[in-house]
This record gives C-alpha cells, sequence and structure tokens, in this order.
C-alpha cells in the first residue's frame, strides 16, 4: 500500500507485481523452503510478495487505487530444478486470473549452466513443453493469451567468458592439511562466485611460452587463490561451500604461467568486488567470430579510483569541531 500511495491520485496507473510464490530452488541446495544464497523463493527470501496475499491484501489495494496489472512475475532462484519450475510456473498463471487486465507473465530465469564435469545443464524443452501447454490451456479457459517473458541471461552468456590470469607466486604448506597454492594476479575482484556461493568454475593452465609444446603432462593437486589480502579470496572452494577450499588437480604451473578461469561470461564481471584492496578494474578484450581480439574497456587507472573523495582542509576540520565550544 505503501507503493500504491504514490499513484493515489492517478487511476489507471499500469503495474508489475512480483510474488514470492512460496519456494524457491537454486544452487547447491536441495530444499525448496530453505535458505540459499541462490535460492530466491520461499518462506527465507524477501524477494517478492507473499504468495498467500496476492488473492487479499494486494488485490484490494489494486482495487482502492485503481492500479492496471498488466504484468505477474515470479523467480525462484538461479540452478532451478526442472520439476519446481515448471510447479512455480503454473501457479504463476493462477495469479493471472486474478487481475484480468494482466497480459504478460514473467517467469524469471535461473536455468542452470553447467560449466564443469558433473554439473546439469537446464534442458529447456523439458522444462519448456509442459509449461507452453500450459499458457495454452490459460487461453483456453480466460478467453486471452499471456505473453510469456523469461530472463535466460546467464543460460546464454556463462560459457562466454574466461578470466584470464596470471601465476604469480606459489606457496606450499606441508603437514596435515598442507597444501600447494597457486596465487593469481586475479580474483574475487574480478569473479566473485567462488567466495560467495562456493561456485565451481573450470580451471586450465597454460605455459607463459605461449607455445603448445611447452603445456606438459605433468600434473599437481592445487588449492587456487587470488591476489586480495583476504583468507575468503579463494577460487577453488568446495562445491556450495565457500568457507572451505578444495584442491584441483591441474596441469603442473610454474610461476609465470597463465590460468584461464572459463564459465566467466555471466555474474562476474557486473558482480565483481573492484578496487578492494585498491585493485584496480580489469580491461576486457571481446574475440569476434573471425578470432580478431578487440579492447572493450580499458584497465581502471588508480587515479579513478579515489577520484570522487573530497579533500577536507585541515581548517575546516580542526578550527571548531562542532559542540567544542559548547563542551569547554
Amino acid at each position: 500500500e505503501r507503493f500504491a500511495k504514490h499513484y493515489e491520485n492517478k487511476p489507471g496507473m499500469k503495474v508489475g507485481i512480483r510474488v514470492n510464490p512460496g519456494v524457491g530452488s537454486g544452487g547447491f541446495s536441495k530444499s525448496t523452503t530453505s535458505f540459499s544464497k541462490t535460492n530466491v523463493g520461499g518462506p527465507s527470501s524477501s524477494f517478492g510478495i507473499w504468495h498467500e496475499l496476492v488473492d487479499g491484501p494486494v488485490k484490494d489495494i489494486v482495487e482502492k487505487y485503481g492500479l492496471d496489472v498488466e504484468r505477474i512475475h515470479t523467480h525462484i532462484g538461479s540452478g532451478s530444478d526442472p520439476e519446481i519450475w515448471q510447479q512455480v510456473a503454473k501457479q504463476s498463471l493462477s495469479f493471472c486470473k486474478i487481475f484480468k487486465s494482466v497480459h504478460s507473465l514473467n517467469l524469471g530465469g535461473g536455468y542452470k549452466v553447467g560449466r564443469v564435469e558433473g554439473e546439469k545443464t537446464t534442458d529447456l524443452q523439458e522444462i519448456g513443453q509442459p509449461v507452453a501447454d500450459a499458457f495454452r490451456t490459460f487461453a483456453e479457459e480466460e478467453g486471452r493469451e499471456l505473453k510469456m517473458e523469461i530472463e535466460p541471461g546467464t543460460y546464454l552468456v556463462a560459457m562466454a567468458g574466461a578470466l584470464v590470469t596470471t601465476v604469480q607466486d606459489k606457496v606450499t604448506t606441508t603437514g596435515e592439511g598442507g597444501h600447494v597454492f597457486l596465487k593469481l594476479d586475479a580474483g574475487m575482484t574480478d569473479v566473485l562466485r567462488p567466495s560467495l556461493y562456493g561456485a565451481v568454475h573450470p580451471i586450465t593452465v597454460l605455459p607463459s611460452s605461449g607455445d603448445v609444446a611447452d603445456v606438459g603432462s605433468e600434473t599437481e593437486d592445487v588449492v587456487v587463490v587470488g591476489h586480495c589480502c583476504e583468507s575468503g579470496d579463494l577460487m577453488t572452494p568446495k562445491p556450495g561451500e565457500p568457507e572451505d577450499l578444495a584442491e584441483r588437480t591441474l596441469r603442473q604451473a610454474a610461476i609465470g604461467d597463465l590460468l584461464i578461469m572459463d564459465g566467466s561470461g555471466a555474474y562476474c564481471s557486473g558482480m565483481s568486488t573492484k578496487n578492494y584492496n585498491s585493485f584496480p578494474e580489469s580491461p576486457e578484450v571481446l574475440v569476434d567470430r573471425e578470432g580478431k581480439p578487440h579492447l572493450i574497456r580499458k584497465r581502471q587507472p588508480l587515479e579513478q579510483i579515489f577520484q570522487n573523495e573530497v579533500q577536507l582542509s585541515s581548517t575546516s576540520i580542526f578550527a571548531d569541531p562542532v559542540g567544542a565550544s559548547e563542551a569547554a
């Protein structure tokens, strides 16, 4: 109602309603109701209006202020289970029945991309056909066709990007719990998903010489970490457990070798912790269909990091601190 009051004198204002359908699905969590960082539906999520309030308080507010509901929106998580996604899609259609003015149903995204071996990529035909049938049934029963909207961003671009880094140090610890660490010249300032979600990315080590003949066949088990002064700057966590590290078997690397982290085309550049530890934003290169590289973002200059900081004069700070004269 707080939102609707803004349009108190504007009847007919077109609005959309995001609904929390009561369940979610995402990431490594198998639960549809418990908390998960990539689960954005269910009682543990703050996103959207709780589904039980739609045909009641929400409907009353719409009628009270004369709002024109044109869109219903649901989104339950990233890496959604096909069965749950179909269930929510059909439930979302029931919300559209409440408001006869609705012409679009946005079902969000969350189509899983299998970045590494063992991860399953969402089969769009598997989840899409039953939903398409449900839309047709809705049209027959309600006498109006709905426009279906989806948000497949990650599905389209996740594997279209890679982080290219250099191994700048190699550290070995011994004894129980010891590891070989590859330390990069990039990290959570460029790809945050491993540190935030415990996400797993494909990693390849290539020789600094650039010569295929130098690739070699020897491997070693390593933990890959970033360049930040932060123990959480971890590139190889246990799957779904960002608080715990895991070893990966990679080609034996030397300082100066390149390390490529694939699957970095979505929720990486746009979700980076750039400027943490004063590290500048990395440059970006686009490779066209002919294999020609194009610089599409320059490396951020150091000056740009602090250009918005405002310098205060010593006079304004120390001349008469607020309340100093009264305290004296």
